[in-house]
């Protein structure tokens, strides 16, 4: 465990990664991982072939002053926005127990695991799977900026764009979208963050990909990363 993270979030994440490994079978788990270059940080992202689900954990330890940005963030990336909070955050309102204003925007699950009367999502069960069954849509518009400045050229080369080097970030994604379509790059997005060398993940998923070049970022943890595109 890294020595910034506390037992009491360590805690939380445990279940969060049980729970998404049972939602989501087949998925790779990515902790710590920025929603953009010098983003937001994602606590925890669950990446499918075609989908990707993402939580922000609150431990007892922890303030909510954040929240609001960082559920904002995550749904820059997936339309699956979850936030795993301890108890102590909720609102008791006489009536039964609710999320708290801040968590709007995302599926609240509270730990522990305890039977609440109240809101639906604050009791024993974790919800959400049927909603990732429903059938795949495609990732938000700007979940392509979770892609890193190499992997983005990468991508351009693949599509026989010329003197890619010379092509910024913004550049690069623009002629991805004018040449692929919103279910491409979804799956694009996917299988590039499933085969990305990452600091603290399960261990890369090169299914599928048909090549691959080593490149190291300029910004992130300065470890290299294989990209198969």
């Amino acid at each position: 465990m890294p020595a910034y993270r506390s037992n009491a979030e360590a805690e939380i994440r445990i279940a969060v990664v049980e729970r998404l490994r049972a939602m989501i079978p087949g998925c790779r788990i990515i902790h710590e991982i920025n929603a953009e270059s010098f983003g937001n940080r994602i606590d925890v992202l669950a990446v499918g072939e075609d989908r990707i689900a993402a939580v922000e954990i609150k431990s007892a330890k922890d303030k909510l002053d954040r929240l609001p940005d960082q559920v904002k963030a995550m749904r820059q990336v997936t339309s699956f926005v979850y936030a795993a909070l301890h108890e102590k955050f909720l609102s008791n309102t006489g009536s039964g127990f609710y999320p708290p204003d801040k968590a709007r925007g995302a599926v609240t699950w509270v730990y522990p695991k305890a039977e609440r009367s109240g809101y639906v999502d604050c009791g024993t069960e974790w919800h959400e799977v049927s909603g990732w069954n429903k059938p795949a849509r495609c990732l938000p518009h700007d979940a392509i900026h979770v892609l890193w400045r190499e992997e983005l050229h990468n991508v351009c080369r693949s599509l026989g764009i010329k003197s890619v080097a010379k092509l910024t970030m913004g550049e690069a994604i623009d002629q991805i979208r004018w040449r692929m379509t919103g279910e491409q790059i979804t799956k694009l997005i996917c299988a590039t963050l499933r085969a990305r060398n990452c600091v603290e993940a399960d261990p890369p998923i090169a299914a599928g990909i048909a090549s691959s070049s080593s490149v190291t970022p300029s910004w992130g943890f300065g470890t290299s990363q294989s990209v198969s595109l």
